[in-house]
């Protein structure tokens, strides 16, 4: 059985949704000492949301008077530190268990460390191209909307690598997706290992039969869209190809946006990287984009600013 006073919490945060933290999750669940977060609880997303509580430990030290005495450095990171334990205590549901919590975003990654200081992190990565067919067909987002998300993705953990990767390697690991689903039984005993689960109470046959959930199109008999109901596997799920269907001209994009984040998380390029007269095009798109994005961010500011101030001041009933 677990030591509850050791029993640290676990936070799993995928580069972005539709990145495999549902199944990562699915996985850590089938083990005993193990419990999800409070219903319905699904998606803690706390540290995207955040800037308030970095706001709130902020304004409380500076408002500490100097004449009450010498305040220890370490006392605004035990403020922050204590506002997440707070955060864990709400989340964690189940005592006789170690909490397990998710979240398809990894914005505001840099304060994990900050608001979790014993917490484990594992950090979820997904070939972008997946990830990017993936986000297209379950939200209908455009290629450039998703391929551009799972960019900025890639770069929070790069900055979240190069700045708190060393100092803190016992409290966090990479895990990409990929390895789980085509090597389970070598990927899956590493990361319970990292997270200090005894493998022998873990039913690794439960973890290879686990059925799939949330698919952007392995939907089963007489389905069409996306679901979270479980189906049963069978030799046509190939979550790892499908992006290979793209055309030419969709690689050569994905490659301007973002081949250099690919090759950082691990994965392979498969198309060269633009050149010559393909530049001048790439960056034709990339002003056609921010054209766009502008005109968009335009219209939302206006549907806000048109709305009746009591709506826009959260006075309606």
């Amino acid at each position: 059985m677990i030591d509850l006073q050791r029993a640290d919490p676990i936070f799993i945060h995928g580069v972005m949704p539709r990145s495999g933290t549902n199944f990562l999750w699915d996985l850590l669940l089938l083990h005993p000492d193990c419990a999800p977060a409070i219903e319905p609880v699904h998606e803690d997303l706390l540290l995207e949301h955040s800037d308030h509580l970095v706001a709130f430990a902020r304004s409380v030290s500076a408002a500490w008077d100097p004449r009450w005495g010498e305040f220890a450095d370490d006392l605004p990171p035990r403020l922050a530190a204590s506002l997440g334990d707070g955060l864990v205590s709400f989340l964690w549901a189940d005592r006789g268990r170690r909490l397990v919590t998710k979240s398809p975003s990894v914005r505001r990654l840099d304060r994990f460390f900050a608001f979790f200081p014993t917490a484990r992190l594992l950090v979820l990565v997904r070939d972008g191209r997946a990830v990017t067919r993936s986000a297209m067909e379950t939200f209908g987002w455009g290629f450039e909307r998703s391929a551009r998300a799972w960019a900025q993705g890639a770069d929070e953990i790069r900055r979240f690598r190069e700045t708190y990767g060393d100092a803190h390697p016992e409290r966090w690991r990479l895990v990409r997706y990929e390895a789980l689903v085509e090597d389970l039984d070598v990927e899956l005993p590493e990361v319970l290992r990292f997270l200090e689960l005894d493998l022998d109470r873990y039913d690794m046959g439960a973890a290879r039969a686990l059925p799939v959930r949330g698919s952007s199109w392995f939907f089963g008999e007489g389905r069409s869209t996306v679901h979270w109901e479980p189906l049963e596997k069978d030799p046509d799920f190939r979550p790892t190809e499908r992006w290979r269907s793209w055309t030419p001209e969709r690689l050569e994009r994905f490659e301007w946006l973002a081949g250099d984040r690919l090759r950082y998380l691990g994965y392979g390029s498969s198309t060269p990287t633009p050149a010559g007269r393909s530049v001048a095009h790439q960056r034709l798109l990339d002003v056609r984009w921010a054209a766009r994005a502008g005109v968009e961010r335009a219209r939302r500011r206006l549907a806000v600013s048109s709305r009746p101030l009591r709506h826009r001041l959260g006075l309606t009933r």
